[in-house]
């Protein structure tokens, strides 16, 4: 359960997020918006990478901004766009083991084969292909196994396969009672994601949040969101 709460984000005297309140249940929630709309922002405002200006964020009860960075880490796990943002070490293998060396938990193995092929698990992850470091990114964060996945722009740099094995990942992070968020500019994947919910956010505020089905085309059109005529209600 995400709790956020009249969050306001200023950066350089300008306003990214306004007023934004929103909870956010168990299960798996989209949120949508053209580039720069804020989608980021909010993510990283939720896993406390950003502090608001105004406004407090709790998750199942905490307010993360007042956590310490690993007790952070182990409730809530932040995937970067840019999948080479986070690498640190000079293998794949270390890279996937790191939060767990730091933080001092057990990895879920399983989420880690479901999205790293063998053949790459010693090349530095540098030198990754974007599908690839995609892959690599969002097993080393995900298998700490939080309670809360947020994930921006997952299927960037994907091909079929690793788009396959991303959705199979929150197919599972579901089955064991997740709390996963979705940032994406467009819908081209909602079918094979499903959403409980979808959260729309321009120029910083949210302007609907609803089920799927009463999502409409000309909704996504005057909000600049591409969706490819994805939407069957």
């Amino acid at each position: 359960m995400i709790e956020v709460r009249n969050i306001v984000v200023e950066f350089s005297g300008k306003t990214i997020l306004k007023n934004i309140s929103l909870d956010i249940s168990k299960g798996l929630h989209l949120l949508l918006g053209r580039n720069g709309s804020g989608k980021t922002t909010l993510l990283k405002t939720i896993s406390a990478l950003v502090k608001p200006t105004q406004g407090f964020v709790k998750v199942y009860g905490k307010d993360i901004h007042k956590l310490s960075r690993k007790e952070i880490a182990k409730l809530v796990g932040y995937v970067w766009q840019n999948p080479y943002a986070g690498f640190v070490e000079a293998s794949v293998e270390d890279e996937i083991r790191f939060s767990s060396r730091v933080l001092g938990v057990d990895l879920n193995m399983d989420i880690v084969e479901m999205l790293v092929p063998r053949h790459i698990i010693d090349r530095d992850p540098f030198t990754l292909s974007g599908g690839e470091a995609k892959r690599v990114s969002i097993a080393s964060v995900l298998a700490i196994d939080q309670l809360v996945w947020l994930l921006d722009e997952p299927f960037d740099y994907l091909d079929s396969e690793g788009v396959e094995a991303v959705v199979n990942v929150v197919k599972y992070g579901l089955e064991r009672g997740k709390t996963i968020v979705i940032a994406s500019t467009n819908t081209g994947f909602i079918e094979l994601i499903k959403p409980d919910s979808v959260i729309i956010i321009d120029s910083g505020i949210i302007v609907y949040r609803g089920v799927l089905k009463n999502l409409s085309e000309d909704m996504l059109k005057r909000f600049g969101i591409p969706s490819k005529g994805m939407l069957c209600g």
